[in-house]
């Protein structure tokens, strides 16, 4: 991917999160969170890699601002932290059943230790939203994910690995840009029941 077309997808991320944030204090940290996906999804298409030079800080940094940043900005900020954290476990836990069911009973490669790394990361900021919104995540992720496997599949005419980075990434930001109205649907249904 060419370096403007980068610039000027993180822009686009960028104008998303504005419109999903506004001027409040949640909007620099999807901004930052939406560059290091952006960034991770990029690496992860030319080289089929997710570092952990990008992965680990940002899981780290995270799960330390997490509960810092609950505090003044969450009403309830023992349900937003708890939520975070189980987000990210969750989200990776499930990955890793995944991964092992792909290595162990189908005996092909699958996705790798990466995309687990990268849910971690996804399952916190996603979950500290509302832990619900995890699952949405992982729909858009998986639904987008084979789409274009399929596109790929009849493009190249033959079965071979790509990587998921990207789509683990684009659910996430589906699933936190559109989490007022994905919440606001969840409560109307709730309601009619």
């Amino acid at each position: 991917m060419g370096y403007p077309l980068v610039e000027v997808a993180n822009v686009a991320l960028w104008g998303l999160a504005a419109a999903r944030f506004g001027w409040s204090w949640e909007l620099p940290i999807y901004l930052a969170l939406f560059s290091v996906l952006l960034a991770l999804s990029v690496i992860d298409l030319e080289l089929y890699l997710l570092p952990n030079r990008l992965t680990y800080p940002s899981i780290v940094v995270s799960a330390l601002a997490i509960p810092i940043l609950s505090v003044p900005l969450r009403e309830d900020p023992v349900t937003a932290i708890r939520s975070a954290y189980l987000g990210g476990l969750g989200y990776a836990g499930f990955l890793v059943v995944i991964l092992l069911f792909y290595e162990l009973v189908v005996r092909k490669e699958g996705m790798g230790m990466g995309d687990v790394k990268l849910a971690v990361l996804l399952g916190m900021w996603v979950g500290w939203i509302h832990l619900i919104l995890v699952t949405y995540a992982l729909i858009f992720a998986c639904v987008i994910g084979v789409v274009v496997g399929v596109i790929v599949l009849i493009a190249r005419r033959e079965s071979r690995a790509f990587p998921f980075g990207p789509w683990l990434a684009i659910g996430a930001i589906i699933a936190i840009v559109r989490s007022d109205a994905i919440l606001a649907s969840l409560n109307r249904l709730g309601s009619a029941w």
